[in-house]
């Protein structure tokens, strides 16, 4: 097959989870494809990064952003989305996300490349449909935002930030439904997804699939590094709200209750994003290590690691790399929702800050059941986000979307 796959901002070099999501599916896809991918920069020295991922079975068509191109097309382009906004109710994101430009670049693409499927990420692309007609549309969804901001509104605290969130979170609704109603076909990043999407009798009759993950187990290599005792590793891009929310919640109910047991704990913060906000309030025993281009070696070194998301949606690709590299876990629900994880035996489940700092307390204590967890992780991992079997289970989601 020949197959078209377009996100909004280029997922090169990977600094996010959803970047590591698109290389990882162009590269299983491109095994048995011609894949093709179509993205946008916010730089020349993007477009120029770019030309890293072309190799045989990849292609890539890029352009600059739009409101990267010169002084003046930034300022007629912020005119133009602020019209759209307040005239036509489209939030400025979404047209950031998917200028006209962007989008009949796609669909050129597609049919120069005579696409047989057009992987279209995320909802904010709902108006692809009016641009491309030859190949078939499918829509990845990554997240199911609206179901999230439900949760992401629960923790808003004073009135007024919270009245002017549920707006908005209104509006994104509007469109990211719009995006549900036009495309045929609806490909989630969990099962769990798939099945709430499903339920809903507005889609009945779409073509609502999950999509297969992978990871390149091969550069995880498990026992490589020793590990640190009472070494806590909190890894995330910091520019998510839901990542940040997770660290001042962890460093302020949690952290605290570690530290009265063991005072030597320490958490290692790994990610971009962080500001100096986020660390004035973290406290004793908090180091900040900002963005790394490798995060084998802490993933390795560390204790455990946490993820005490309280919202989140999709995948949650750390804990995919935690299980690759046999690393214990202890999260909340949230942390690891829809991956088809056992509770107790691939990791720690906690819902409350008391049952999630008894239990970092634990395993810190317990190197046995640590290992025990990590080797539960990681043959996770092997059968379920395995490059090797990458090509077979993609190619069993593209044989159900033909039918």
């Amino acid at each position: 097959m020949k197959i078209v796959v377009t996100v909004p901002y280029t997922p090169w070099p990977v600094t996010r989870g959803t970047g590591r999501l698109i290389i990882n599916l162009m590269e299983g896809l491109s095994v048995r494809h011609e894949v093709t991918l179509v993205t946008m920069t916010l730089s020349k020295d993007g477009l120029e990064r770019l030309k890293e991922l072309e190799k045989p079975g990849i292609k890539v068509r890029a352009m600059l952003a739009p409101h990267r191109q010169g002084a003046s097309g930034k300022l007629l382009r912020k005119v133009r989305n602020v019209i759209s906004d307040y005239v036509r109710g489209i939030p400025q994101d979404v047209s950031y996300s998917a200028p006209p430009e962007f989008l009949r670049l796609i669909a050129d693409t597609a049919s120069e490349e005579s696409a047989d499927l057009v992987l279209a990420s995320y909802w904010h692309m709902y108006r692809l449909s009016d641009y491309v007609s030859d190949s078939r549309l499918a829509l990845v969804t990554h997240d199911m935002d609206y179901i999230v901001n439900r949760e992401r509104l629960k923790l808003t605290g004073k009135v007024d930030r919270r009245i002017k969130s549920e707006k908005e979170a209104l509006r994104l609704e509007r469109i990211e439904t719009e995006a549900y109603r036009r495309f045929d076909t609806i490909l989630t990043v969990t099962a769990s997804d798939a099945e709430v999407l499903g339920s809903i009798p507005a889609y009945e009759g779409k073509k609502i699939l999950p999509l297969p993950l992978a990871l390149d187990l091969s550069i995880f290599s498990p026992g490589a590094f020793d590990r640190e005792p009472d070494r806590i590793l909190f890894l995330g891009s910091f520019h998510s709200d839901f990542n940040r929310d997770a660290l001042r919640y962890f460093t302020s109910d949690v952290f605290p209750l570690v530290r009265c047991e063991v005072p030597g704990a320490v958490l290692e913060v790994v990610g971009h994003g962080v500001d100096n906000g986020l660390r004035s309030e973290a406290g004793e025993g908090v180091e900040f290590t900002g963005g790394v281009e490798d995060i084998v070696p802490y993933l390795g070194r560390c204790s455990l690691m946490v993820l005490p998301l309280r919202f989140s949606g999709g995948v949650r690709i750390r804990m995919m790399e935690a299980a690759a590299m046999a690393t214990a876990v202890v999260s909340t629900p949230a942390g690891v929702a829809g991956m088809g994880l056992e509770a107790g035996s691939a990791y720690i489940e906690a819902a409350d800050a008391d049952s999630m700092a008894r239990s970092v307390v634990s395993l810190l204590r317990d190197r046995e059941e640590v290992a025990r967890l990590g080797g539960n992780d990681r043959r996770w991992a092997e059968r379920s986000v395995s490059m090797e079997n990458y090509p077979d289970r993609l190619d069993v989601m593209l044989a159900e979307l033909q039918d």
